[in-house]
């Protein structure tokens, strides 16, 4: 069950912080950083010269303020990733319209928490790039881009000497990068990118590098037929093993236009096996194969697909529903790998004005309008070393609607229990499954505020982000009425609530 977190008795408030909010269109933001606490931070209205001022506040595991500073990164550059790793806090701030004056076009700020010191670095990405992932290896931040829609490359950033180089770069065929893995038992990291050559070549090449980042090994990964590669994520199992888990899609015909490679929608998840630099076996999971899916997957176009695949003369993948999923890292667990995804899709709603022509004549006229990204379902299954499929389940997602693309849902295993969980609404969603089975039910759990008479009436922007051994941190906007307060019996906050799993 979930527990909202007090002071030190049940007597006490509970473990939140309130942050005093106008609206929801405030831009704080919050990092998780493990038993050193946690850090709110968000762009102000400060600047000076060619700096603007970003203000950081970081709170222990007992959500007291313990320190806070306000750094200067360049004004013309926008935050674009985060991440947390090994004490410090790393921010990437990139200006994708460079200018032709600009010197830098990016800044990395490092955060010693700990120690609260911050360093500053800066360089310069090419024209029309757009970080889509970074990380850290051994005084090195990687990051891997894409250029334009047609190019992609590996830059490194040397935090001793200050400079940064491009130690890989596609530029002859059409490609995107996928994601990047830092492989602690190898030493050495890896970036995923998906190529297109023509109609009928197209594959994943994985490209490893050493501590110096030199490239030491080159994989192509190729599709079964009438398929292609959407994602992939790798892990690696020993030395001269590792697992590549991502989705794919039917191609129909085996061949495929450019414009329509890079689309996200897929088919199913699949496994591939890498033993050395050589591609093993693969394995393809068709969504309407999956066992125990959830949510939308009841629906009466599932049903119908369903009905078509089973068609014996019929290569089941014709009829597969497609989603747009958001992929988790792999997790390794007790020599098994869990692989989770989130599924969602455009919303959008019409809108219908009228205007009078010439002579006076109504004529309607009707648009779309862009609502958001709809999240409906997460997906979890489990593979052992050899990609082989064990089990599936999943977790029904409803009412997150928003324009931030990101990951959701938590995972949290408790012995041989897993707990899946999200924030929405000021309540945290979360479901119970024991392998293909599951133990309890979506049930929600409400988070508890700071006064008792207090009245959630809106709720919106809400995350949550795993901590510290089974403690969460749930955040967003709250619309709160509370009769008893006077003067004060309506009020808009930015919340923070400490829970836990028991």
């Amino acid at each position: 069950m979930l527990v909202s977190l007090t002071g030190r008795s049940q007597s006490d408030p509970p473990l939140r912080i309130e942050i005093e909010a106008k609206s929801d269109e405030a831009m704080y933001r919050v990092i998780a950083c493990g038993d050193l606490g946690f850090i709110i931070f968000y762009q102000t209205t400060l600047t000076q010269d060619d700096y603007k001022f970003w203000t950081f506040v970081s709170y222990n595991i007992f959500m007291q303020e313990t320190w806070k500073k306000e750094i200067p990164v360049f004004k013309n550059v926008d935050l674009r990733k985060k991440l947390f790793k090994d004490g410090n806090l790393y921010l990437i701030f990139h200006d994708i319209e460079k200018k032709k004056k600009e010197v830098s076009n990016f800044q990395v700020l490092k955060i010693d928490i700990a120690n609260t010191r911050y360093e500053l670095y800066s360089g310069e990405l090419p024209e029309n790039s757009k970080i889509v992932d970074f990380d850290v290896f051994h005084h090195h931040i990687i990051a891997g881009i894409d250029i334009g829609e047609e190019q992609t490359a590996i830059i490194v950033l040397d935090e001793n000497t200050k400079e940064t180089k491009t130690i890989f770069e596609l530029t002859e065929n059409s490609s995107r990068f996928e994601s990047l893995y830092i492989d602690t038992l190898k030493n050495s990291f890896t970036g995923v990118i998906n190529m297109f050559t023509t109609k009928s070549e197209y594959h994943l090449i994985l490209e490893e590098f050493d501590t110096a980042g030199n490239n030491i090994q080159s994989t192509i990964i190729r599709p079964g037929e009438n398929k292609k590669l959407n994602s992939g994520n790798i892990i690696t199992i020993n030395e001269n093993e590792r697992l590549v888990l991502g989705t794919y899609d039917f191609v129909k015909g085996g061949t495929i236009d450019k414009k329509s490679y890079f689309h996200n929608e897929s088919s199913g998840f699949y496994s591939i096996k890498i033993n050395g630099n050589q591609q093993g076996e693969s394995r393809y999971f068709n969504f309407l194969e999956m066992e125990n899916m959830t949510g939308y997957l009841k629906s009466k176009e599932y049903v119908q697909a369903l009905k078509k695949a089973e068609r014996k003369d019929d290569n089941p993948d014709k009829y597969s529903l497609d989603f747009d999923l958001l992929l988790h890292d792999i997790v390794k667990k007790d020599s098994l790998y869990y692989f989770v995804s989130e599924a969602y899709y455009e919303e959008y709603h019409t809108v219908t004005s009228t205007y009078y022509d010439y002579y006076g004549r109504p004529v309607p006229v009707s648009y779309s309008v862009f609502d958001g990204y709809k999240y409906f379902n997460a997906f979890i299954s489990c593979f052992t070393k050899d990609g082989i499929k064990l089990w599936d389940n999943g977790l029904e997602i409803f009412n997150i609607l928003t324009f931030d693309l990101e990951n959701r849902v938590n995972i949290y295993f408790a012995g041989d229990e897993i707990i899946l969980a999200y924030n929405r609404e000021g309540k945290i969603g979360a479901k119970i499954i024991k392998g293909a089975q599951i133990v309890e039910g979506l049930e929600y759990y409400p988070l508890e505020s700071t006064y008792i008479n207090d009245k959630i009436i809106g709720d919106s922007k809400s995350s949550m982000e795993l901590w510290y051994d089974n403690y969460f941190i749930a955040y967003g906007f709250q619309n709160i009425r509370n009769n008893t307060l006077v003067g004060n019996d309506k009020r808009v906050v930015f919340y923070l609530n400490k829970v836990s799993f028991k």
